[in-house]
């Protein structure tokens, strides 16, 4: 049948030697504080690794070139680069729009469509890029 080791490491894409490690460190398992470590330290290589890939998805949301959308769009898109987030009124203000209702429109539909994410404070909606 072969080394049960190498099966183990064979079956979950590892190497033996990681496999070897963890057994290894088995003989701490029982104990509390050894757990919670390992736990703690998990959760923040979690958190490090979800940070970066947030950087690097939100980067390459910045800096791929959007097609089909409206001029009006990428101006909106192009405004919330600059300043990081914007309301309606943000928009009405810089794009020249008679009213709120317009530019609240354009706001949820590119929410709608994946670009933005909204964020609610108080009686206050912004919109951030997603």
């Amino acid at each position: 049948m072969g080394d049960p080791l190498e099966v183990i490491a064979s079956s979950l894409g590892i190497r033996k030697e990681d496999v070897e490690d963890i057994v290894a460190l088995g003989k701490y398992l029982e104990n509390p504080v050894y757990l919670g470590l390992l736990v703690a330290a998990l959760i923040e290589e979690r958190k490090r690794t979800n940070e970066l890939l947030s950087k690097i998805y939100h980067e390459l949301r910045r800096s791929s070139t959007v097609e089909g959308l409206s001029d009006q769009d990428e101006k909106i898109l192009e405004l919330i680069r600059e300043r990081g987030a914007v309301t309606a009124e943000d928009v009405k203000e810089a794009l020249g729009y008679k009213g709120l209702n317009g530019a609240s429109a354009r706001l949820n539909k590119l929410h709608r469509m994946g670009y933005l994410q909204k964020i609610r404070r108080g009686k206050k909606v912004y919109f951030t890029l997603a």
